[in-house]
């Protein structure tokens, strides 16, 4: 599980890992965890299905539908019956924002992975789950009463450290992982030197990983944890790393800024710090709408005064770029 704030290249990097994982071939498919997802939806379940009936008008039944887990485990039961086995990889995008202990169900005991990297302990298979997996892997029924996770099938996933609450996992589950943190500036590299310019009354260039870092000392001072702190590609990569030039595109980071960083700020990560951190919106910094009407006029100057020196702008002549 890879966890860290917001915009630290989670996704990016377990995208990243994955293509390399997969580089000599090999499946991968990707879910998205929430509030809703279920053992159902996670392993499988019985579900109608439009099928042809004898009259050649198609009618409801229902039949065993595979999720994501099954159809990752099936595949890559399948490729290790052969003599070169693939990697299988299952991502979980988000999975503290669902009830984890719920979703997996029994399939939290193949978790343990004994030192030949396949499940410590297998499960017994439900009579739909054998049907299923006897006709994938081309086997009698008898051979697949139980399963294990093979040592070619691998689960990644991400979590917002900032969302801990949604969903919190208990110990037993958190034990059957290894966790990795994305520090807070541990992905910055490819920001350096990249700058927009901001405001209309006084036009200043200011590089964005300044900026981002100054708003995080801040709120740092402010005892704000890390994890509610702004990670390098809160705003979009596509956005923030320009391919022309060291130039960022100012109407589109303007856009963004205000509905993502801004929003973010006032609604979450500051909501009790809203008139020291607008501190340059005067009275009314207590007014999302207004923070950003006065963005587009000042830039950087909506901010703490701390912010405004520690981001370094530049200031740009009237008249010039």
């Amino acid at each position: 599980i890879l966890f860290g704030a917001p915009g630290t290249g989670k996704s990016f990097t377990l995208n990243k890992e994955a293509k390399e994982l997969l580089s000599d071939y090999g499946y991968e498919e990707r879910v998205t965890f929430h509030p809703d997802y279920s053992y159902a939806n996670f392993v499988g379940t019985y579900k109608p299905v439009m099928i042809s009936g004898d009259s050649a008008k198609e009618e409801i039944a229902y039949e065993y539908v595979p999720g994501p887990f099954m159809r990752v485990l099936a595949k890559a039961l399948k490729s290790a019956m052969g003599d070169n086995p693939k990697p299988h990889l299952l991502i979980i995008e988000e999975i503290n924002r669902a009830n984890v202990a719920a979703v997996f169900g029994d399939v939290f005991q193949l978790l343990d992975r004994a030192s030949n990297n396949a499940s410590e302990y297998e499960i017994a298979t439900t009579n739909e789950m054998r049907v299923y997996l006897a006709k994938e892997l081309g086997v009698d029924k008898s051979a697949v009463e139980t399963i294990k996770i093979p040592d070619n099938m691998f689960i990644w996933a991400t979590m917002n450290s900032a969302d801990q609450g949604v969903f919190p996992m208990d110990t037993a589950f958190k034990r059957r992982w290894d966790f990795t943190y994305l520090g807070i500036d541990d992905s910055e590299n490819d920001l350096v030197g990249k700058y927009v310019v901001l405001g209309k009354e006084n036009r200043q260039k200011v590089e964005w990983n300044k900026l981002r870092k100054a708003i995080n000392t801040f709120l740092a001072k402010q005892k704000i944890n890390e994890d509610k702190q702004l990670g390098p590609y809160f705003i979009a990569r596509s956005i923030v790393v320009p391919k022309e030039n060291d130039m960022i595109d100012s109407e589109k980071f303007g856009r963004i800024f205000k509905s993502k960083v801004i929003m973010y700020l006032f609604e979450d990560a500051a909501r009790q710090k809203r008139a020291s951190l607008f501190e340059g919106c005067f009275e009314n910094s207590t007014r999302y709408s207004e923070i950003c009407r006065e963005f587009d006029e000042k830039g950087i100057g909506i901010f703490n005064h701390d912010i405004q020196i520690d981001c370094e702008p530049e200031d740009i002549p009237k008249g010039t770029e």
